[in-house]
């Protein structure tokens, strides 16, 4: 099985070269009946003139059909591969679109913004939103598909080579659509397994001053620290927080520096995001920051 977009790749190269010669063929013809039948090769007085030819209508006719039965066969077979026709999904994720940020759902592990994929395996997604029309698109890997409000569409994707795939909701969505980006690692197979099971795991609490400020304030109502009583779902799950290499689907690279300035001020790097201001010491800040970047 082919990744579908080299599927798509290797069409679009079969029909740039039908349509090439097509442009050669009729490029060639035209040329042919400028110079063949100027008006300095006729005799004196007579007009130009083009004959009936049976065939030739006949073949101009039949030809384009033929072709363009070709390039259907072609896009079928094409379509049927990106479907993944006779092959079983090795994976099934449910994602979920919001404004303006990823959920991803592997049976009772949930993550957001960066997905995790094995390499060589079928990958099923059960595509969703909460909110608004999202549009999931990760070009090197798969095709796109819209996600609809109380709709579950289905998409799948395929990875030949490990490597980091970037995607983008395809679907304006909102004042903050540009950042609504799609970070998707593929892996060994020993790798993806080994990512899954941490995630898996309760967040390592450690009872200290950055676990007790995310617990006291506004955090605790929005997101979900599991192995704390955090069980918030109207934003990102933050078990593993630490472990994904960006912040708000894309704004910020990850690093203690950087979460310390999302959380002062969200708005500053994604105007019209839903997280609010949370008013917090410089201390605070930097003791909540900290205990974020660690839930690896």
């Amino acid at each position: 099985m082919r990744p579908p977009a080299e599927a798509i790749s290797a069409l679009a190269l079969v029909v740039g070269a039908i349509a090439l010669l097509i442009f050669i063929g009729v490029e060639g013809a035209l040329i042919y009946a400028v110079l063949r039948y100027r008006s300095s090769r006729l005799p004196a007085g007579r007009p130009a003139r083009f004959e009936r030819n049976t065939r030739l209508e006949i073949a101009w006719t039949a030809l384009p059909a033929i072709v363009l039965a070709v390039v259907f066969v072609l896009m079928l077979g094409t379509m049927a591969e990106i479907g993944g026709g006779g092959v079983e999904p090795g994976l099934r994720v449910r994602v979920a679109g919001h404004q303006w940020w990823w959920e991803f759902s592997y049976g009772p592990v949930t993550t957001a913004n960066e997905m995790h994929i094995p390499i060589g395996t079928a990958v099923d997604l059960d595509l969703t939103s909460a909110d608004v029309i999202h549009s999931f698109w990760v070009p090197e890997l798969g095709g796109k598909s819209d996600m609809l409000p109380g709709t579950t569409n289905h998409l799948r994707l395929f990875a030949r080579r490990a490597g980091i795939y970037e995607g983008q909701c395809s679907e304006f969505c909102g004042v903050e659509h540009a950042w609504m980006r799609i970070r998707v690692v593929a892996e060994s197979q020993a790798d993806f397994d080994r990512w899954l099971a941490a995630q898996g795991r309760p967040a390592a609490t450690r009872g200290g001053d950055g676990e007790r400020i995310f617990l006291a304030n506004i955090c605790v109502n929005c997101h979900t620290i599991r192995g704390t009583a955090a069980a918030g779902a109207a934003g990102p799950d933050l078990t593993h927080v630490g472990a994904r290499a960006t912040l708000g689907a894309g704004v910020l690279p990850s690093d203690v520096a950087r979460m310390r300035a999302w959380i002062a001020d969200p708005q500053q790097y994604k105007p019209g995001a839903l997280m609010p201001r949370v008013p917090l010491s410089d201390p605070e800040l930097d003791a909540l920051a900290a205990y974020l970047v660690s839930l690896k």
